[in-house]
């Protein structure tokens, strides 16, 4: 079958599982012999990250996009497009979605666009036109923002498909020594290790993870926590846990690239999102790596964890049913196992790299068939 050139195009600038997926995807399909361009931001984490690919099937070009009526950052794009002559364009944030999606409908190039979160769609006419007459295809990261993006006037169901973000078990594989994290926090193999990792910013929930500690530390005061990440709320975090005087129990370890290691070393995993959430990237991971996951009832979250068979779903914004979801696997190991090896079976074989490729390169040919 012949191999398919996409043009990859990100607006942000952070360093999250919505650039974590598109980094990814742009190395599997580089590895399934297609050939893969990204446009996006100059000095961002993902273009940093781009200029570790050596590949001669993969080129990587900078450009400011700052909103997405600027005239110069659309004639730039176009020059990129008009050189690269990609035969999809893939966009994922709003302002390169704009910007890329005006040029490939110009040029006639189809366009799919992803939306990774499920913050409702203001319901107004750009954002109609944006939704329902410039993508081919809209891929979501689960049915959540798949209900969010039907909502859209013009948007055609039929053209959106849910495709969760996949993991790689060669590289989350829970046979792999995950001893290191406690060595390095000091604190026994035997003690309880409560972990939240991902990126610090307000809908994550770090202020509840927080606030749950001191309840669990009631009744176990031996039990210790970690935060893994940087972000926008990182200082305001870490002044909490000063206030709190939970320095000797909350650690704060800041943006780590041993995430399979210390995923695999932790005894719970906690996402605590209030809004925003579509497939989190730590749940398969946590599902990889047999880790118990106890996770707010939010997005696409209930659906992955089977509403309660492979982890514990509580409350948003609720920092004492947290702690009691937490409690709930540290007083019941067989739980804890028995949730995780579900997980895990269910993790193998619907939430590989593998089917989500096959999945999204399905999508390019449809939209190619169509146009």
């Amino acid at each position: 079958m012949k191999s398919l050139h996409i043009l990859h195009s990100e607006a942000a600038t952070g360093w999250g599982g919505q650039e974590i997926r598109i980094f990814q995807e742009c190395q599997l399909l580089l590895d399934k012999g297609h050939k893969v361009s990204i446009v996006c931001q100059p000095n961002s984490a993902l273009w940093n990250r781009c200029k570790s690919l050596s590949s001669q099937n993969f080129n990587c070009y900078a450009l400011r996009m700052k909103n997405p009526a600027n005239l110069f950052s659309i004639l730039s794009f176009s020059k990129i497009i008009k050189l690269v002559r990609p035969d999809i364009i893939h966009t994922h944030s709003s302002i390169d979605s704009w910007l890329a999606g005006i040029v490939g409908k110009f040029l006639d190039i189809p366009v799919i666009r992803s939306r990774h979160i499920s913050i409702p769609i203001k319901t107004n006419f750009l954002n109609n036109w944006l939704y329902s007459y410039i993508p081919k295809r809209i891929i979501t990261s689960g049915e959540a923002i798949s209900e969010v993006v039907a909502s859209v006037p013009g948007v055609d169901r039929a053209d959106i498909k849910s495709i969760s973000a996949g993991v790689d078990f060669k590289r989350f594989d829970f046979n792999i020594d995950c001893s290191k994290i406690k060595k390095e926090l000091k604190i026994n193999s035997n003690q309880f290790l409560i972990g939240k990792i991902g990126v610090i910013r307000g809908w994550k929930g770090y202020d509840y993870f927080v606030d749950c500690a001191p309840i669990v530390l009631e009744q176990f005061p031996q039990a210790r926590f970690v935060i893994v990440g940087s972000g926008p709320g990182y200082e305001a975090i870490q002044s909490k846990v000063k206030n709190k005087n939970l320095e000797k129990f909350i650690f704060l370890l800041g943006h780590r690239e041993d995430i399979p290691e210390i995923m695999g070393g932790i005894d719970i995993q906690i996402l605590a999102s209030y809004s925003g959430e579509g497939t989190p990237q730590v749940i398969p991971q946590a599902f990889a790596m047999k880790t118990p996951l106890v996770a707010t009832s939010v997005g696409s979250v209930p659906e992955l964890l089977g509403h309660g068979e492979r982890g514990i779903l509580v409350e948003p914004k609720n920092s004492e049913d947290l702690a009691k979801g937490i409690l709930r696997l540290l007083k019941n190991r067989q739980t804890a196992q028995a949730v995780a090896e579900k997980a895990y079976t269910y993790c193998l074989k619907e939430l590989n790299i593998e089917k989500m490729m096959d999945q999204t390169i399905a999508v390019y040919r449809d939209a190619l068939n169509e146009s």
